[in-house]
C-alpha cells in the first residue's frame, strides 16, 4: 500500500538513488524514498506556486511568478541538502513595499527575472530558459551566462501562437516548440539557429512528451499527434476526453503510457487500450517494475496493466 501526499501534486521528477521529487500546486516540495515514503515533512521555499521547473544532478531549477505583484524569480535548490520553508506571500508583499528583494529559502542562488518565465530545461552542464517577449538564455549550474539570443522570429502570425511552450535537449541541438507547433533547432553550444519548420497540427500545442525520436504533441482539448520525424507524413492521431497530464514510453510493451484526464491509456501502433479511474492522474512513472500513477488527490495507484 502506498502512502498519500498531504497536498495536491503538480509535477513529479525521478531522482538519483531511486528517490522521487514531487512539486505541489502551491509550491510544496516533497522528496520520497525508494519506498515512496516521505523523507521529511513537505516544505515551501517559494512564496507562491512553481510555474516551470527542471531537475539535473539532484538539483532543482525552478521559477515562481506573482502576476499581481509583478515579480518573478528563478532559483537553484540542492535536493541533497536540507530544505526549509521560505517567506509567505504576505511577507513577500511587505518586503517589496520596503524595497527589499528576498532570496528563495534554501537556494544555492536565485535571481529576479524581468518577464514571465515560459519554458525551462536543464542537463548536467547547463540550463536553458525563455521568458515572455525575451530571447533564449543559457547559463551553467552556477548561473553564469554561456550565451543568449534575441526573441525567435516565428513565421506564424496568429496572435499569441508564437509563445514557446517546450524546449528539448536532443543529440542535434535544442528543439524549441511554439503553440503553433512551429519548431526551431538551435545549436546548444552557442545559440545559433540551425533549422526550423512546422508540424501540421489541428489545434493549439500545449505539451510535448519525448522518448528518443518519438514525440507526442498534445492539445488542451484532448487531441494528440504521435510523430517520429519532424516531417512525418502519416502520423498517428488520437482524440480523447480532456488534456494529457503525463506520458512515458514503455519499452517492454512498446507503447505510450498516458494519463489523460480520468483515464489510463496504453497507445501502441496497433491499438489504444483505456481504463477509467476516479481521480485525475497527474504523473505516471515506473517504480520497482510497476507503472505507478500519482493522482491529483495525492494518492498513488497502479497504471493500466
Amino acid at each position: 500500500m502506498y502512502s498519500k501526499l498531504l497536498f495536491p501534486p503538480q509535477k513529479l521528477f525521478q531522482l538519483e538513488d531511486n528517490r522521487i521529487l514531487v512539486i505541489g500546486m502551491n509550491g510544496e516540495i516533497q522528496i520520497l524514498d525508494e519506498n515512496l515514503t516521505a523523507e521529511f515533512e513537505h516544505k515551501k521555499p517559494f512564496p507562491t506556486s512553481i510555474s516551470i521547473s527542471s531537475v539535473s544532478k539532484n538539483t532543482l531549477f525552478a521559477c515562481w511568478i506573482d502576476l499581481e505583484l509583478m515579480i518573478a524569480r528563478m532559483a537553484s535548490i540542492n535536493l541533497d541538502s536540507k530544505i526549509d520553508n521560505g517567506i509567505t506571500r504576505a511577507e513577500l508583499r511587505r518586503k517589496l513595499e520596503s524595497k527589499s528583494q528576498p532570496q528563495v529559502e534554501s537556494s544555492k542562488w536565485s535571481h529576479i527575472l524581468d518577464s514571465e518565465p515560459l519554458a525551462l530545461i536543464s542537463n548536467e552542464q547547463f540550463i536553458v530558459f525563455n521568458s515572455w517577449k525575451r530571447g533564449l538564455y543559457c547559463v551553467d549550474h552556477e548561473s553564469n551566462e554561456l550565451w543568449r539570443i534575441p526573441e525567435i522570429k516565428w513565421k506564424n502570425k496568429i496572435k499569441n501562437a508564437n509563445i514557446i511552450i517546450s524546449i528539448e535537449i536532443t543529440d542535434k541541438g535544442l528543439l524549441v516548440w511554439s503553440k503553433a507547433a512551429e519548431w526551431f533547432l538551435i545549436n546548444k553550444d552557442n545559440g545559433e539557429i540551425l533549422e526550423n519548420g512546422q508540424v501540421e497540427f489541428e489545434n493549439i500545442l500545449e505539451k510535448v512528451f519525448v522518448y528518443e525520436n518519438k514525440r507526442l504533441l498534445c492539445s488542451p482539448n484532448g487531441f494528440v499527434l504521435w510523430i517520429e520525424e519532424l516531417d512525418s507524413k502519416n502520423p498517428l492521431k488520437m482524440k480523447q476526453k480532456g488534456p494529457v497530464h503525463d506520458a512515458k514510453w514503455d519499452l517492454e510493451k512498446n507503447c505510450w503510457r498516458i494519463c489523460q484526464w480520468r483515464e489510463d491509456i496504453l497507445w501502441s501502433k496497433s491499438e489504444i487500450q483505456k481504463s477509467n479511474r476516479k481521480e485525475i492522474g497527474k504523473s505516471v512513472f515506473k517504480h520497482k517494475e510497476k507503472w505507478i500513477v500519482l493522482e491529483n488527490s495525492g494518492s498513488f495507484s497502479e497504471h493500466y496493466s
